[in-house]
């Protein structure tokens, strides 16, 4: 069965308005990787949020319908946020560390 159009249109809806939010501050990015236990908040952001949209197309098929997302219906949420990867990662890389130089010897 396909996924709801209206389900899609709130997915890119709720992607393209994260993609204007103002980002968290970075001082809070060492609590971040204390409470959730991990080592790149870039990494850990952008999963979570990539979880987040699949989650709410999960949420509304179960208060629609009474059931879980098929296999099917699961593809095209994926294939919904796919467009939106390289915004998302440019988006998240504000918390990627930069990467270290090496020195250059004498």
């Amino acid at each position: 069965m396909p996924l709801d159009g209206d389900i899609k249109s709130m997915i890119e809806a709720v992607i393209e308005s994260d993609l204007q939010a103002p980002k968290v501050p970075k001082s809070r990015v060492p609590k971040l990787k204390k409470v959730w236990k991990c080592t790149s908040a870039y990494d850990f952001l952008y999963g979570q949020r990539a979880g987040y949209y699949t989650g709410l197309a999960e949420g509304i098929m179960l208060e629609r319908h009474k059931r879980q997302l098929t296999q099917e219906e699961q593809d095209e949420v994926f294939a919904t946020i796919e467009p939106y990867t390289k915004g998302l990662r440019r988006y998240f890389s504000y918390y990627k560390k930069p990467a270290k130089r090496e020195k250059k010897k004498k």
